[in-house]
């Protein structure tokens, strides 16, 4: 049933770009997870990418928002982002209604040119000075979503729903999280204003020197620290040997010092950005018992490494 339904969802947005769009090709699905997102691909080109936003918690004004930074974004010698197309009624993006008559917003994005980051020192390095160019353009900040990136209300909600499936490592991340705050971690240093808000290698793609970013569905305002902290995180799950390298080119292309104010500002903006993390699992993510075993347990870790400063980032 599930297949024959994506095969139904497939033509559908295929005959839907062909007409809104001029877009012609083969409709697949790359992901299919809260948002759904299809590649339009004519022989061994990919010539867009489609994304259904989530049936929930992200309004037409949010994707609104989202399609006005992508459009006012500029392009530096170091730095793109994947642009919405514009379809023939000149819309950056439309209601789509799926073959079950449920209706979704629907986006559609030219291709992000380049390869995949690499785990270098000079890929990082070229990520870092991307992200610097992208938190530099502060007239960006007024049109991002309205949204509260990190938000102590929502953590506490967060943790509450942790507490449900298991109060013991609730309970570890709250004075984790409590350890933190007692250090000064709370104090909000470095620039506010637009963050990408899912900075990861999966969502950049290189081509000479310059970083293309994409996937901008959690852009919003905050302390722009957040996006470091994503990558730190990262590097945190990552099995390369090489985090205390690759970290270090990333500093040096953003342009910031790791002094110890620095340090513990990023590790609790590692433990918000953990829970935001969390809470789309909770919100938006059907896992089995044991998966939300493992998931919990390792967002425990996390967090207790980051309030003893042992996270890989600043000990390798």
């Amino acid at each position: 049933m599930q297949q024959e339904l994506r095969a139904a969802v497939e033509r559908a947005i295929h005959a839907y770009v062909a007409d809104t769009y001029g877009l012609t090709g083969r409709v697949s699905t790359v992901v299919k997870g809260a948002n759904w997102t299809f590649v339009v691909r004519d022989g061994a080109q990919d010539r867009a990418f489609v994304r259904l936003y989530r049936t929930w918690g992200r309004s037409a004004a949010d994707v609104a928002s989202e399609m006005a930074v992508l459009r006012a974004l500029q392009s530096t010698p170091a730095l793109d982002a994947s642009r919405p197309l514009i379809d023939h009624e000149g819309r950056s993006f439309s209601t789509f209604e799926l073959p079950d008559r449920t209706r979704r917003l629907l986006g559609v994005f030219a291709p992000a040119a380049g390869r995949e980051l690499a785990a270098t020192p000079a890929d990082w390095y070229r990520a870092g000075v991307a992200l610097s160019d992208l938190h530099r353009q502060t007239r960006l900040t007024k049109l991002a979503p309205s949204r509260e990136l990190l938000s102590e209300a929502r953590d506490k909600e967060t943790l509450a729903m942790i507490a449900e499936r298991s109060p013991r490592l609730a309970d570890d991340i709250s004075k984790s999280l409590s350890l933190l705050l007692g250090a000064g971690a709370s104090q909000s240093i470095g620039p506010t204003g637009l963050c990408h808000g899912d900075v990861r290698p999966m969502n950049m793609r290189v081509q000479d020197e310059r970083v293309t970013f994409f996937d901008f569905d959690d852009c919003g305002r905050g302390p722009q620290w957040l996006d470091v902290a994503a990558m730190v995180l990262w590097l945190e799950l990552t099995a390369d040997d090489h985090v205390g390298a690759l970290w270090k080119a990333f500093l040096t292309g953003y342009g910031v010092d790791e002094n110890e104010s620095f340090v513990y500002f990023v590790c609790r903006m590692v433990a918000g950005h953990q829970l935001r993390i969390l809470r789309f699992l909770f919100d938006y993510c059907e896992l089995d018992g044991a998966l939300w075993a493992d998931v919990l347990t390792q967002a425990k870790t996390t967090v207790s490494k980051a309030a003893h400063r042992q996270l890989r980032a600043f000990v390798s």
